[in-house]
């Protein structure tokens, strides 16, 4: 007798952390949109702008919105003879990145206008002295209630370097790495060593608001900086902003696996992103005794979802037809690439420049590549932005979302702009619900009101946990000085001989 067809048993699913990625520009991920006259981005200066976007966050159960951001122009394309990529000018007329406002200047919008939503603002440690720039996040946190993360970057466009260093010469990687290792050193000591958590008092009766013996000096003396305290603000609830880090390089992934909470990786290919996922878990649980758990891994996609299939469809040849190779080739050159100096239809797999070789021998493994294309530059340009990018019907879209995920591991996503605001508007009104269906996307907070860090970790607690290389830094309620000082000691010696102290 034939037995009935078992039927597949869907696999158990956990929410994924779901941000929206923006930045305080014209043109992030899609040269060319702002001739869409749908599209929106030049409001992006205007506070409403951010308000009405994060209130549409909140309606979607977002996590937050990802704030990309730099210090200087993307200046590579078009170079030749200026000495560096200080270029300019295609930056100005593409609109790519270009100009771009401060994003620490709009969270206070966007947080007296939500409950829920939080913001990871990326910062650079390559110019701002950590006392103020500790200041400056503590007062975001106390204003957001903990809705904030810091996106940790050293920057790598030469022209910040150029505008912000006083030689104008940006330092090399692993100076800048050692240096933002040091950097968080210092933010951390500020922030968890200077004040004890019930460090303000208010007691009316002995007429003081702090209490002198639950604050200390710090008096951080490292290489790259001298900061003898106090931190000049009262500590936060949660302390410490969530940690956010991008850095794929060994470099990087080394700062990830010691700091970060939340890691931005690029995950073009998942099996990649799979495969560097699992050796900065390994890197953070081997050399920092780290649960490997609390990292948490997001990747970025395009999406273009619509009421059906064919509504998808003829948005996103709508997107096509307004899509500057121009602008593509700017944000290409920011960190020094100039496509420029090579022919339209140049095999670029053939040119003896190892970087730009490289990168077109990179783009025949990526999925939209077909055997016998050209890599040309302009086959870059029109390309450049296709990996991981979802077109279709909120199934179809969520099908390959959840492939990715079984692919690749990653924890979440950023989701970019494309249309402003109708890509975000898609997304909250087709994708979410379907993703919800599907128990891929949460169907309210994980703690009402709470902050980004309770929020990515589905947990109640706001402090980082107890894992992470920062956590023995907190000055407790009720300890004192001289025993937290001991105590400090003695975690920096232990840290010392371990080779992890900054």
């Amino acid at each position: 007798m034939t037995q009935p067809q078992q039927k597949k048993q869907k696999k158990e699913r956990q929410p994924l952390i779901i941000n929206f990625f923006e930045a305080l520009t014209p043109v992030l991920h899609a040269p060319g949109q702002w001739k869409n006259p749908r599209d929106q981005s030049r409001n992006y200066y205007k506070a409403d702008h951010w308000v009405k976007l994060a209130q549409l966050a909140e309606r979607g159960k977002i996590h937050a919105i990802f704030i990309g951001d730099s210090l200087a122009i993307y200046g590579g394309y078009k170079s030749a003879g200026l000495g560096g990529p200080y270029n300019y000018e295609e930056a100005a007329k593409t609109g790519n990145n270009f100009p771009k406002n401060d994003p620490t200047a709009y969270l206070s919008a966007v947080a007296i206008s939500t409950k829920n939503v939080s913001l990871g603002i990326t910062c650079s440690t390559l110019t701002e002295h950590p006392y103020h720039f500790a200041r400056r996040m503590a007062t975001m946190d106390h204003i957001s209630g903990g809705r904030i993360g810091w996106n940790v970057v050293t920057s790598a466009l030469p022209s910040a370097g150029r505008q912000l260093t006083d030689n104008n010469v940006m330092p090399d990687k692993d100076l800048r790495y050692e240096k933002t290792d040091e950097y968080l050193q210092v933010f951390y000591e500020l922030l968890l060593s200077s004040w004890r958590d019930d460090g303000v008092v208010w007691d009316v009766e002995k007429g003081i608001v702090s209490d002198p013996d639950r604050i200390r000096e710090i008096n951080y003396a490292g290489k790259h900086f001298r900061v003898p305290g106090p931190q000049i603000t009262e500590p936060t609830e949660g302390r410490l902003p969530l940690i956010i880090q991008a850095g794929a390089s060994p470099k990087g992934r080394e700062l990830g696996a010691k700091h970060g909470e939340l890691i931005f990786l690029d995950g073009s290919d998942p099996a990649k992103a799979r495969q560097q996922i699992a050796e900065t878990r390994a890197l953070a649980q081997e050399k920092y005794g780290r649960n490997p758990e609390h990292l948490k891994f997001v990747s970025m996609l395009r999406i273009v979802v619509g009421k059906d299939h064919d509504d998808a469809v003829a948005k996103a040849e709508e997107i096509e037809s307004y899509h500057d190779n121009e602008g593509a080739l700017v944000q290409l050159g920011g960190t020094g690439l100039d496509l420029s100096v090579y022919d339209e239809d140049q095999d670029l797999t053939e040119v003896d420049d190892p970087t730009v070789k490289g990168l077109a021998t990179a783009i025949k493994a990526k999925s939209y590549y077909k055997e016998g294309d050209k890599v040309t530059r302009d086959y870059i340009a029109r390309n450049f932005f296709r990996s991981n990018y979802f077109i279709g019907s909120a199934e179809e879209v969520a099908d390959k979302i959840e492939e990715y995920v079984d692919a690749s591991g990653v924890d979440g996503f950023n989701l970019t702009n494309l249309v402003f605001p109708e890509t975000f508007e898609d997304i909250v009104n087709y994708l979410i619900p379907e993703l919800q269906k599907r128990g891929l996307a949460q169907k309210d907070y994980a703690v009402e009101g709470g902050s980004l860090r309770q929020q990515v970790y589905r947990s109640e607690d706001k402090f980082l946990p107890e894992d992470h290389y920062a956590y023995p830094l907190r000055w407790n309620k009720g300890e004192s000085k001289e025993d937290f000082e001991k105590r400090l000691a003695k975690f920096k010696v232990e840290a010392e001989s371990k080779k992890i102290l900054a």
